[in-house]
């Protein structure tokens, strides 16, 4: 029976795919969110959103432990909501910053557009910590970077 080799091809070599929501996915995050305009774009035009210079969004795997955390660190700078830094969590959240988890299984699912945040969040299926009022200002924004989850190839089969 063979195996089959997963990652990313590129002048002969394979290269692994992150483990998802490692430090290595979440860098890959931030390239992705910069290339996502409903984040850059409506976020960076969002009155509620860029009432702060700087958010920060933690996320985490609910299966597979709080203390694997990651960070992406959003700059709100010339009407754009730039992602900055992505990967292990370095900084301590604040008011103004979001955290998220789920279980593997759900985050897939959110990331495939199975369904929105507000029915992931009424049926248990996602958490959430943070200003409140700036993601209901910003729904369509927080749908758009729930999706952009599944544009980031990973290994969802071990924990970070």
């Amino acid at each position: 029976m063979k195996k089959a080799l997963t990652g990313i091809f590129l002048a002969g070599f394979v290269f692994a795919e992150p483990v998802f929501m490692d430090g290595e996915w979440a860098k890959e995050f931030c390239r992705v969110w910069n290339n996502t305009p409903e984040l850059v774009e409506k976020l960076g035009k969002s009155e509620s959103w860029t009432k702060v210079p700087e958010r920060r969004i933690f996320l985490y795997r609910k299966d597979c432990g709080p203390d694997k955390v990651v960070q992406l660190t959003i700059k709100n700078e010339g009407g754009k909501a730039t992602c900055v830094y992505g990967g292990w969590k370095k900084d301590e959240k604040t008011k103004e910053d979001f955290m998220l988890w789920a279980d593997t299984q759900r985050w897939l699912e959110m990331g495939r557009g199975e369904y929105g945040p507000m029915r992931a969040m009424v049926l248990g299926r996602l958490s959430f910590e943070g200003p409140r009022g700036v993601a209901m200002n910003n729904m369509g924004p927080f749908e758009a970077f729930l999706k952009a989850i599944d544009d980031v190839k990973s290994n969802t089969t071990k924990c970070p």
